[in-house]
């Protein structure tokens, strides 16, 4: 008990100095820190589980959901949170020519959801055709005044899909007309590695969950072993920030851009403004008006 005290106590201290200590003692400490072997601190925030809330998920294409956020998502319908997953598109594919494709992989997701137990909604629109029109803004706004999800989760808009980003063009325009403002974003990794998480959630005891949601995506698995690529990068997002023993670490975790809605629109916006003044390209579907 009295090495537990201590413990305490010194955490106390140490968060009060880090407070209100003038910047040349706080460089001192860090020094100190540094030479006593501890890991620069980085700015992301670790947590082992979820707030028990109702969730609005965006997935551009059918399996983005469990490519992203798998682990988080079953945390969350363990807990009985109300979780929906809208469906932007129909999963057929650039170029295919295989008109059963989308029944396919709308059959899969729908047995995703029964195996796992969310609601989902489907959007019919083509691959590589979403877009921030405004019959689609209107169609999100609607759901969102609808369910007044607590949270939303979609694709980060650095992910370089087409349809990935839409899906936050589309979400900032939503959010501007939604009479429910109180929620917060999270954005989740499909293609892109985010560069600088500012949320890491361990999903070391719900992996096997997520391998299970994306074995029943035969088709997309058909092509690209999205486990493998998830358990590589799940694992690296462990290691990095949750246990850095390289030969030992055995966990896996997700990562996240967490913002209140409001900032999330202004970070985007902001995005898009320096991809503008550095002549960047910008998306085809971005309407520059906006950027004004």
């Amino acid at each position: 008990m009295f090495h537990f005290l201590k413990r305490k106590a010194k955490s106390a201290l140490r968060r009060v100095a880090l407070r209100y200590a003038p910047p040349e003692v706080m460089v001192l400490l860090r020094r100190f820190e540094a030479r006593n072997g501890a890991f620069p601190q980085k700015n992301v925030q670790v947590e082992s589980s979820v707030p028990a809330e109702s969730v609005l998920v965006l997935s551009p294409h059918p399996d983005d959901e469990a490519i992203g956020l798998g682990g988080v998502l079953s945390k969350h319908l363990a807990q009985g949170d109300e979780c929906t997953v809208l469906y932007m598109t129909n999963g057929r594919g650039l170029g295919s020519t295989n008109d059963d494709l989308p029944n396919i992989r709308k059959k899969e997701a729908e047995s995703v959801a029964r195996e796992f137990g969310f609601e989902q909604i489907f959007w019919d629109v083509e691959d590589m055709a979403l877009t921030n029109d405004d019959k689609t803004v209107s169609s999100l706004r609607k759901i969102l005044d609808k369910l007044k999800p607590s949270s939303v989760y979609l694709p980060s808009f650095f992910d370089h899909h087409f349809d990935h980003f839409a899906a936050n063009q589309i979400l900032v325009d939503a959010l501007g007309k939604s009479s429910h403002g109180d929620i917060t974003v999270y954005g989740y990794e499909v293609w892109d590695n985010m560069p600088f998480p500012n949320l890491i959630v361990d999903i070391s005891r719900n992996f096997e969950q997520k391998a299970a949601m994306l074995r029943l995506y035969v088709e997309p698995m058909q092509a690209t072993d999205f486990i493998e690529l998830c358990r590589c990068r799940n694992a690296l997002h462990y290691t990095l920030n949750i246990d850095s023993r390289i030969l030992k670490s055995r966990g896996y975790a997700e990562a996240f851009y967490r913002f209140d809605a409001k900032s999330y629109c202004a970070a985007f916006m902001a995005a898009m403004q320096a991809m503008q003044d550095s002549r960047s390209m910008l998306p085809a579907h971005v309407r520059q008006e906006l950027l004004s």
